[in-house]
C-alpha cells in the first residue's frame, strides 16, 4: 500500500532532526500546513503522512484500526530512511502518535490535544457506522455556530478547512472508545502533552483538560495553547505559538 508523505526539508545548513506529523480525524496532511512550513523554518526536516484512505494515500476508511494508522506511520518513516525521528500527532493522530511511541521508541513524542488512552479514559461499549462524517460527530452546519465555535479560525481558513474535512473509520472510533493501553513504562522517552484552551469547544473536541490529564498520568510535560480551539490549534491564529513552544521544548529535551 502507498502512504503519500508531505516532504519539505530544512534549508538550514545543519538541521535539527526529522519529524513526523500524524493528522486526526477526517483531515489529512493538509491540516499541517503551518506546522510543516514553520518547523522548517525553525531547522527540522518535516514529513506528514496522509494515512490510509486520506489525502493522496491508498487504501480505504472503511474497516481500517488504529493499529493500522500505526503501521502506516511506520511505512512512512521506513519509506523515507528515519532514524529516531520525533513524532507528533493531533486528536486521534495524537494516540496513533503514543501508539507508535510505545511500538517503536523515537526520539520523542508530541500529542496534541489527544484522545486518550484507557489508562486514562477507562472503556465503554460503544459501535459507529463503518464510516462517518465530523457532522455525525458533532460538527455544527450553521454558519454562525462554526464561527462561534472556533474563535480563532479566520473566515477563509474554515472555508477551507470544511472542503478539507473526508468520512473516517468507525472501526478505529470503536477502538478508541473500548481503550487502547500505553502504559507509563512504554513512554520512557520524552513526551509532550499540548492543549488547547478552547479544545472543548465542540462535542468531539479535546483540549487541555484531557492533555492535563495524560500529562499527570504519565508524569510528563504539558503546554497549553492559549485561545486556541481543537482544530484551531492546527490552522488557526495561534498555530503560530503551539510551533514555537514545541519547538522550544524539543530544543531542550533533546540536546
Amino acid at each position: 500500500m502507498k502512504i503519500f508523505t508531505n516532504v519539505q526539508k530544512t534549508q538550514k545548513e545543519q538541521s535539527k532532526g526529522d519529524i513526523v506529523l500524524v493528522h486526526g480525524s477526517w483531515g489529512s496532511s493538509e491540516m499541517w500546513m503551518t506546522y510543516i512550513k514553520q518547523l522548517a523554518e525553525k531547522g527540522w526536516n518535516v514529513y506528514a503522512p496522509d494515512l490510509r484512505g486520506h489525502g493522496k494515500s491508498d487504501g480505504q476508511i472503511a474497516g481500517t484500526t488504529m493499529d493500522d494508522y500505526v503501521e502506516d506511520i511506520h511505512t512512512s518513516v521506513t519509506d523515507h530512511d528515519l532514524e529516531n525521528p520525533v513524532v507528533i500527532g493531533h486528536s486521534m493522530g495524537g494516540l496513533v502518535a503514543l501508539m507508535y511511541a510505545r511500538d517503536h521508541n523515537p526520539a520523542a513524542v508530541v500529542a496534541i490535544d489527544p484522545s486518550p488512552t484507557v489508562e486514562v479514559q477507562g472503556s465503554a461499549e460503544k459501535s459507529y457506522p463503518d464510516e462517518y462524517t465530523a457532522v455525525d460527530a458533532g460538527m455544527p452546519t450553521d454558519p454562525q455556530a462554526v464561527m462561534q465555535a472556533f474563535p480563532d479560525i479566520s473566515q477563509d481558513m474554515l472555508m477551507k478547512l470544511k472542503n478539507m474535512l473526508g468520512p473516517e473509520s468507525g472501526a478505529a472510533r470503536t477502538q478508541r472508545k473500548r481503550g487502547i493501553s500505553v502504559t507509563k513504562e512504554e513512554l520512557s522517552m520524552p513526551t509532550l502533552f499540548v492543549g488547547g484552551e478552547l479544545g472543548e469547544s465542540v462535542d468531539f473536541g479535546i483540549g487541555i483538560q484531557t492533555a492535563t490529564e495524560m500529562a499527570d498520568y504519565y508524569e510528563k510535560d504539558v503546554i497549553e495553547i492559549a485561545g486556541a480551539s481543537h482544530p484551531g490549534i492546527l490552522v488557526g491564529e495561534n498555530a503560530p505559538a503551539a510551533v514555537k513552544k514545541i519547538d522550544e521544548w524539543l530544543t531542550r529535551n533533546l540536546n
